[in-house]
């Protein structure tokens, strides 16, 4: 029996081992930085049905339209994250908008510092950008608003540029002048123009910057207003959805963008586009969408509907501020939610503020905030770390896990750069968590 005992020691020991190492990425037992190829060995953890079968009621309505409206009313009029279109105002003082566009331009100067072909940016870069944006014209006088849609898939500038800027010269993949990216049909309120009228600086629901004149089109507000709240309308449910335009391929639209429906014929939705005629204003235009990538009005707010929306990004690649038409971590969560009709505000940290339901965990032991995580409610919290914001999913094997899109790097592997599953241990976000959000009012 002794015999026994000690030959099936080693094997425990060595199951106890691969026991604890599962919540961990795939890695090879080296010094050198790998790629991380495989995230999670047990294969269940990337299927929305595992975790959804965990819960005791995953179809129970956590809320309805109204309270939804309501948890967007106080996100915009409490905790001013959000820009309501019908609220903008018809006027706003010149020498605030001159202030708005002069903050924003000094915070990129101080963390931009090379143009992505390595060259370093010179002072007298940003002093050139000042004159083009034509500031002097702002004085301290009412400057009347002009109203807009996006017509395509456009990025929102902080300078009114294309040009990429880097904080390092390695660091490609994050334009510092890339302050978000908006989908097709986006409010924005225009207050001012560059000298050759090239570029347009406003205001999105959720982030203000600068759009090239060619991705909007100008229209009336009360014809922009109705458009918006179309009584019949779809709201996109894929990661990326093809629009169509007179049978031929026009642009993508990426998950909780809303349009007016027309009508529905076999596998095609047909709905209202924003286009732009000769002169730049606005004209409404038919496109078709595939049905199945689509619902009729947003998704009853559940934990089933937000974990099978999360999980339709699994391995989407990361992209910081929408570049490349990808998403952040933060564009990810305010996508999936604006499926139901939540408005979310842009960024991380605005985000985690979003409601009533805040508990702060920075000064908790690990111990503590895993036993406040296995009392949250899986589908409505999400998880704030310095300059990150993740899915809560719930627990496997006694420990947290979550959904975000990433980047991820650490001393030991390059950076996931894509959306994953992963257990809140990965590179020790355990420790850095130090909000937990619901969202609800």
């Amino acid at each position: 029996m002794k015999r026994y005992l000690l030959q099936t020691l080693p094997l425990l020991l060595l199951l106890s081992c691969q026991e604890t190492s599962e919540h961990k990425p795939v890695l090879a037992d080296i010094k050198a930085r790998q790629p991380v190829i495989i995230v999670n060995k047990n294969r269940h953890l990337k299927i929305p049905e595992f975790w959804i079968d965990q819960l005791k009621d995953p179809q129970k309505v956590i809320m309805d339209a109204k309270a939804i409206q309501s948890l967007n009313s106080y996100t915009a009029h409490t905790q001013h994250q959000l820009n309501l279109f019908e609220e903008i105002g018809n006027y706003y003082n010149g020498l605030w908008i001159k202030e708005s566009i002069q903050k924003a331009q000094i915070s990129l100067s101080k963390t931009a510092h090379y143009f992505e072909d390595s060259n370093p940016i010179k002072s007298d870069f940003f002093e050139e950008i000042k004159g083009y944006c034509n500031l002097d014209k702002l004085q301290n006088q009412p400057i009347k608003t002009r109203y807009a849609l996006t017509v395509n898939y456009t990025n929102q500038r902080i300078i009114p540029t294309e040009l990429a800027l880097l904080k390092k010269r390695d660091q490609i993949h994050f334009d510092r002048n890339q302050n978000s990216a908006l989908d097709i049909a986006t409010p924005i309120a225009i207050l001012h123009t560059t000298s050759d009228g090239l570029w347009h600086y406003g205001i999105a629901p959720t982030s203000s910057g600068w759009i090239k004149d060619s991705d909007i089109a100008f229209g009336d507000k009360k014809s922009i207003e109705g458009y918006l709240k179309s009584e019949n309308f779809i709201v996109t449910t894929e990661p990326k959805t093809a629009l169509m335009v007179a049978g031929s391929y026009h642009d993508y639209l990426r998950m909780g963008v809303r349009l007016p429906v027309i009508m529905t014929i076999d596998e095609m939705s047909m709905v209202l586009i924003p286009k732009r005629d000769k002169d730049g204003s606005l004209i409404l235009a038919n496109g078709t969408l595939k049905t199945a990538n689509t619902h009729k009005g947003y998704l009853p707010y559940t934990a089933q509907n937000i974990l099978l929306q999360a999980f339709k990004f699994l391995n989407a690649p990361y992209g910081w501020g929408g570049m490349y038409g990808e998403q952040d971590c933060s564009k990810f969560i305010q996508e999936v939610y604006a499926t139901t009709g939540i408005k979310l505000p842009r960024n991380s940290l605005s985000q985690s503020e979003v409601g009533e339901e805040k508990i702060e965990l920075k000064e908790m032991s690990r111990e503590q905030k895993r036993a406040i995580l296995s009392k949250l409610e899986v589908g409505k919290t999400i998880l704030h770390l310095p300059g990150h914001i993740v899915l809560y999913i719930g627990e496997y094997k006694g420990e947290p896990y979550i959904i975000h899109t990433v980047w991820g790097s650490s001393r030991r592997h390059f950076a996931l750069g894509r959306t994953a599953v992963t257990a809140l241990s990965f590179n020790d976000y355990i420790q850095q968590l130090d909000r937990a959000t619901t969202i609800q009012k």
